[in-house]
């Protein structure tokens, strides 16, 4: 009975023993799972941060780009209204230059008009007339402003009192005028400074010389460039010293018995806005 005993307090130590050692292992082994759960947690935590952070970048980028856009916008905005005051302030000054040439062309004229001795019309062209038989000039001055036919017209341009032509038809609040430069416009003129005479016609064209036949060839000599041609007064129609044209070239052949001389007009027609239409009176030649 006593081995029996014996030999169950052995077998009782013999599971104790065991069992400890079980439970050892087990706290073991949960000691080291529970280490490494913390490193994947570690190692979780980690990468969710960082993909937090490329989520972040990722949003900042995009916003700021819908931000710069919208700024672009913005911008493209302003820059087509500053465009169009631009270009407004560009019309404006357009019309201010045109109304300031427009102030200055007839200061200039009513600045002729107090110099002329003689009773004028002032009247402002309103069309031009290349016909087919001779050349015309419209103005918006007609009969019930005093206007009849051949009455001389004049203009001032560059300091100069210059002859356009004469009126060959009226109407009621319109006339025409023939231009100095038509082929069948001819007027009595002298040299302003020699005193030779001649007589000035139009060659049909008013970008085109004019030309003074009938000229001393005793004056050949004495003829230069740039001499001065005037009216003479001669004709009925037309007062002595109106400015006619420049002298250009001399012409001569050898069995005619005078010069014809080639003028540039005084008055420039192409640049021709406002003219006078002389009645009675003289003007008065400068010398």
């Amino acid at each position: 009975m006593k081995l029996l005993a014996g030999n169950n307090r052995i077998k009782k130590s013999t599971l104790l023993f065991i069992l400890f050692l079980l439970i050892n292992s087990v706290l073991m082994i949960s000691s080291d799972k529970g280490k490494e759960s913390l490193k994947i947690s570690e190692f979780g935590f980690s990468f969710l941060s960082l993909f937090q952070k490329g989520f972040a970048y990722t949003a900042n980028f995009f916003i700021e780009t819908a931000n710069s856009i919208n700024e672009l916008r913005k911008v493209k905005v302003e820059y087509s209204k500053l465009l169009e005051r631009i270009f407004e302030y560009e019309s404006l000054e357009k019309d201010y230059l045109d109304l300031k040439r427009e102030n200055n062309e007839l200061r200039n004229q009513l600045m002729f008009g107090s110099t002329v001795k003689t009773e004028k019309i002032p009247a402002q062209i309103i069309g031009q007339d290349p016909g087919i038989f001779y050349n015309t000039i419209t103005i918006d001055k007609g009969s019930k402003h005093g206007i009849t036919a051949n009455m001389p017209v004049v203009a001032f341009q560059e300091g100069f009192q210059g002859l356009v032509g004469r009126v060959i038809e009226t109407g009621y609040s319109s006339s025409k005028i023939l231009p100095l430069y038509d082929k069948k416009f001819s007027v009595s003129a002298r040299l302003q400074n020699l005193r030779h005479e001649g007589i000035v016609n139009g060659t049909g064209n008013n970008s085109s010389l004019i030309t003074m036949s009938y000229v001393s060839k005793n004056a050949s000599d004495k003829i230069g460039y740039g001499d001065i041609v005037i009216t003479s007064g001669l004709s009925s129609i037309y007062p002595s010293g109106i400015y006619i044209g420049r002298v250009r070239s001399v012409g001569a052949r050898e069995y005619e018995p005078s010069l014809e001389l080639e003028l540039e007009p005084v008055i420039d027609f192409s640049k021709l806005e406002y003219v006078f239409v002389l009645k009675e009176g003289s003007v008065h030649e400068k010398e």
